[in-house]
């Protein structure tokens, strides 16, 4: 595992923008699936400016992405929502193929099961994962099994709370459940990239980076890859032992 310790969170989304950069500029067909939320908030924005200056380019590549809420497609907090506002609405240029859940459709089966096609079809090189409060990967919580495959997922109260901060929610509108990619798909990547920022991610840095390897840490599942870039701020790598500077 390489693990970067940055000052700050702009720049830990630098170096996060790096790895995703450095990926497309070596294999142009590159496969990305991608997470959304507040840790890559900045580095999407580098991204957008990076393709629509022409340093990077992106039409020869697919991006897929690890989940989505049971919700109606078009709500505020939906991945579609985000990864439009953020990012597909507006670069200049697009991949050649973009693949994202469907948390909308009565047959939560049959949306698994042709999302699973398109990730058969597409072998990841690169996973963009975050972490969430309770070290959880996309919406595999603590307690789920390492060989968890693309399944729905019920969300923790944490999560659950951090999704209400996040959208600026109510708890009656926050969404509780998510289709997600599994552990055991995640860690089919060639390589994956993790970014954690400030205080309140701390204990879950803790957990993963020097922590046991078990299910009650679903991310510490990531020490077993053999390719993994793990970004972290100076607040979220301040519960650590050792010193990863």
């Amino acid at each position: 595992m390489k693990i970067i310790q940055t000052r700050n969170y702009d720049e830990m989304s630098k170096a996060a923008f790096n790895v995703i950069a450095d990926t497309l500029k070596e294999n142009k067909q590159a496969s990305i699936n991608t997470t959304t939320g507040a840790s890559y908030d900045g580095t999407f924005e580098l991204l957008v400016e990076a393709i629509n200056n022409g340093d990077v380019s992106i039409e020869d590549s697919v991006f897929t992405n690890l989940d989505e809420y049971v919700s109606e497609r078009e709500k505020s907090f939906s991945v579609y929502t985000y990864m439009h506002k953020n990012f597909y609405d507006l670069i200049k240029s697009h991949p050649k193929y973009i693949g994202l859940l469907d948390g909308s459709v009565e047959d939560k089966q049959a949306e698994i099961d042709r999302y699973n096609e398109v990730l058969n079809k597409n072998p990841r090189d690169l996973q963009i994962v975050g972490l969430g409060t309770n070290a959880h990967l996309a919406a595999n919580e603590p307690g789920t099994s390492f060989n968890s495959r693309l399944f729905l997922a019920d969300s923790d109260e944490s999560t659950i709370q951090s999704t209400m901060g996040y959208h600026n929610l109510t708890s009656e509108e926050a969404p509780t459940q998510m289709l997600t990619m599994g552990l055991a798909d995640i860690m089919e990547a060639k390589h994956i990239l993790v970014a954690s920022s400030g205080e309140r991610k701390a204990e879950a840095v803790k957990a993963t980076l020097e922590g046991p390897i078990n299910e009650d840490c679903p991310a510490s599942i990531l020490r077993a890859h053999p390719n993994v870039t793990f970004i972290m701020d100076d607040a979220a790598a301040s519960l650590l032992e050792k010193d990863y500077k």
